[in-house]
């Protein structure tokens, strides 16, 4: 081995550049290390659990020590439930993880990060492919390797050591880790949640991240819709005709679906039959007291019928619905004017659908037309 350079303390007091430089060569050299030994033993790391695997990184990383500006003394494993695994001089640290199949993919860690330990500059990726002949080893910035997040408990990242740099999930969402590690925990969540939405709306898809409600608590057990109270069914049947306009759109099973998962994500509802809670009972035959020429839909005469409701939630907005609003109405528009902006959305909606073209919406909204 080369002779052993200055400490890395002085080197990241003298310029940090040239301290994560050295780290991320210390971190190749371990990557040799691995896999000359590997070679050399196929058997060597074979059946290593996760803990063991630990173990035995902490030894190789101080055994490639007197190559490096990092002394032996710098090595610490910490694992257990603090992230990451091991800390070298306090200020760089290193994230064990492994598979015991035959590729470089995985599930990381939590997105919150609460046990990251203090200080930690950069951290590093070593990632064990133990299921391949024989055994191989990848180490790179552990920012680089995230591709993607997923949810077991909690929100937790994917690992992916084949990812190139520009494909990582923080230029996905349009940041970078030091950035969005730093957030708090909620912000966390809601810029991820964000993410996810838009995509799903990029693509025209009906998605939703059930497991990152907008609500801050919700049951945890399943319900049915149609098990609520009649209250409490009219409470959400209001918010939907405000929150989804697209229920009267051509494609209103597209809007039904969209129905469907908010009240599965904020409410832990499920509702399997989701257009006949709006518009099952037959036509709507009367309008202010006289017989409709041609029936009206049901859904119709409901939102008719809920119309005052609608209005007086609107211009006395809960914090509930102002956050439903933000995250459905995706479009621009006025605190100060959510009643004349639904409208607008109402009559916007009618003329889309050729079933409802021809109903005045906007007049009969207006003059508070009776249903019957």
């Amino acid at each position: 081995m080369k002779k052993r350079e200055e400490n890395i303390i002085a080197i990241h007091n003298r310029s940090i550049d040239e301290a994560n430089k050295a780290f991320a060569e210390f971190m190749h050299i371990a990557e040799e290390c691995f896999n000359e030994k590997s070679h050399k033993n196929p058997t060597l790391y074979k059946n290593c659990s996760p803990s063991e695997l630990e173990k035995i990184a902490e030894k190789t990383l101080k055994d490639v020590c007197p190559a490096t500006p990092f002394r032996e003394s710098d090595i610490t494993l910490v694992a257990g439930h603090t992230f990451p695994d091991i800390m070298t001089s306090k200020m760089y640290g290193v994230e064990v993880k492994s598979t015991n199949k035959d590729k470089w993919t995985s599930t990381g860690s939590s997105i919150v990060e609460s046990t990251r330990s203090k200080g930690m500059e950069r951290i590093y990726m070593l990632f064990g492919c133990l299921g391949s002949n024989p055994p191989a080893f990848r180490c790179k910035p552990y920012q680089d390797c995230l591709s993607n997040i997923a949810v077991t408990h909690s929100p937790r990242y994917l690992i992916d050591m084949t990812l190139k740099e520009e494909d990582n999930i923080f230029s996905k969402m349009a940041t970078n880790y030091d950035t969005f590690r730093l957030l708090g925990e909620d912000e966390k969540i809601q810029k991820v949640r964000q993410y996810y939405i838009q995509r799903a709306k990029n693509e025209h898809k009906v998605k939703m991240p059930w497991w990152m409600g907008e609500a801050e608590t919700t049951d945890i057990s399943l319900s049915f819709f149609n098990d609520l109270t009649t209250e409490e069914k009219e409470n959400l049947t209001i918010r939907t005709y405000i929150l989804f306009p697209s229920i009267f759109s051509k494609n209103s099973s597209l809007g039904y679906k969209e129905v469907a998962l908010w009240l599965c994500n904020h409410y832990s509802l499920l509702c399997y039959n989701m257009r006949d809670s709006f518009s099952a009972g037959g036509k709507m035959t009367m309008l202010n007291g006289k017989k409709l020429e041609k029936p009206y839909p049901q859904v119709v005469r409901r939102l008719l019928e809920y119309r005052k409701q609608i209005e007086c939630l609107l211009k006395h907005p809960d914090t509930d619905l102002l956050k439903d609003i933000k995250e459905y109405w995706d479009f621009p528009y006025k605190h100060q004017e959510l009643y004349d902006t639904w409208k607008s959305l109402m009559v916007r909606a009618f003329k889309g659908n050729p079933e409802l073209k021809d109903i005045p919406i906007g007049t009969l909204i207006e003059t508070c037309a009776q249903p019957f």
